[in-house]
């Protein structure tokens, strides 16, 4: 009877502990993936609410969503998935927003980071993010 109750114990301390690990708001190492040459990545239109890309990469995954993240510094500014599908065109095109409460700033050094996961399960089992395209750019407003 003893062992049954040190192995609940022992279980529950695990899970705490597992589940105290875990932040909404991670704080991750988003590592340089491969640099892609300005040709590759355009910015088509950018304002403070909002960047639109123009991306011709091509990307060797099986994959028809990636998770696209614009970071200031290690700290994501707007981020989510986006599909990379083109419709006969060598290019895809995403238009991300800022998170809320954060803007794009003029003058500002962002990298547009594309992984294959969403930081949050990265996080779980790591702290490092590996950026498969890294485009780092200065902020401008265009229309």
């Amino acid at each position: 009877m003893r062992s049954a109750k040190f192995v609940l114990f022992a279980i529950a301390v695990v899970l705490i502990a597992a589940c105290s690990t875990y932040k909404a708001k991670p704080e991750m190492n988003y590592y340089h993936g491969k640099n892609v040459p300005a040709e590759y990545i355009k910015i088509l239109r950018a304002s403070v609410g909002e960047i639109e890309f123009q991306i011709q990469v091509e990307f060797t995954v099986t994959q028809m969503q990636l998770y696209h993240l614009v970071l200031e510094g290690n700290s994501p500014v707007a981020e989510g998935w986006f599909s990379i599908r083109r419709a006969g065109t060598p290019s895809y095109s995403v238009t991300m927003k800022p998170s809320k409460g954060l803007a794009f700033e003029p003058g500002k050094t962002y990298r547009l980071c594309i992984g294959l996961q969403n930081p949050q399960e990265v996080q779980m089992t790591s702290s490092s993010y590996q950026c498969i395209v890294d485009y780092t750019f200065v902020f401008q407003e265009k229309s």
